[in-house]
């Protein structure tokens, strides 16, 4: 049903996202039996992020973050327009950090109700990945093509890597 350009995993499931359809769809790990689907996003999804209850997805053209239910996907919550295309999604215990094109920033979202808490400087290009540890926000993209370590409280740059010569589309903590 089109290019699937979001994956989210928990222990028992994997939630897909993409174009076409422009649903999540909830598979089974262990045969990728179909267990759940979504409404329709409204256009192409970039992006998924999960915790214990709910799926958190963006993308293009409603350019929200939509909260869904993980039994069976169906819409809690839905944030105020982002401005732009959401390619990034990143969540910790309390928040979602969302990033993406037009904007240029990255901005903090609380989980309850998905109102905006706080917004980073521009970065200098779209944000393609998010990372989060237990103090701070990764984000990296194209243009600046470094990676910019934030405070989670505001948001506000404590360092930046050199240069990484190409754009940034993935990036990990441990």
């Amino acid at each position: 049903g089109g290019s699937i350009y979001a994956i989210a995993t928990d222990d028992e499931f994997v939630y897909i996202g993409g174009s076409a359809t422009r649903t999540v769809r909830k598979l089974r790990k262990s045969n990728l039996s179909q267990l759940a689907e979504s409404a329709d996003y409204g256009g192409f999804i970039y992006a998924i992020a999960t915790d214990d209850e709910f799926v958190y997805v963006g993308g293009q053209t409603t350019q929200t973050v939509k909260k869904l239910k993980k039994s069976d996907l169906s819409q809690v919550a839905e944030s105020a327009n982002f401005g732009g295309i959401i390619s990034a999604i990143a969540e910790d215990d309390n928040y979602v950090y969302v990033g993406g094109y037009n904007t240029q920033t990255m901005k903090k979202l609380r989980k309850s109700d998905l109102s905006q808490v706080a917004e980073s400087a521009d970065y200098g290009g779209g944000i393609y990945a998010i990372a989060v540890d237990n103090n701070y926000v990764y984000v990296g993209g194209y243009n600046t093509q470094t990676v910019r370590k934030l405070n989670k409280s505001d948001l506000s740059q404590v360092a930046e890597s050199a240069d990484y010569g190409g754009n940034i589309r993935a990036m990990a903590t441990d």
